[in-house]
């Protein structure tokens, strides 16, 4: 997977913009486990339920959450 990053924007746009591309791959690639992503990238569940919310990046429904 190969991913161009716009690098003329100032450095924290850019920053959230290597952020969101990178928890999504994550997201995806771990069938939306969060503590399993937290895991992996080595840091709290707190902290990565903090920068979702802060992208703008909906966290995915637990199994069984729709539900009445």
């Amino acid at each position: 997977m190969q991913v161009e990053l716009p690098l003329d924007l100032p450095f924290r746009e850019a920053r959230e913009h290597f952020d969101a591309l990178y928890l999504n791959y994550h997201i995806r690639n771990a069938g939306g486990n969060i503590s399993g992503i937290a895991d992996k990238i080595g840091i709290e569940r707190t902290h990565l339920y903090r920068k979702l919310k802060q992208l703008g990046i909906k966290p995915p429904k637990k199994l069984g959450e729709d539900k009445p």
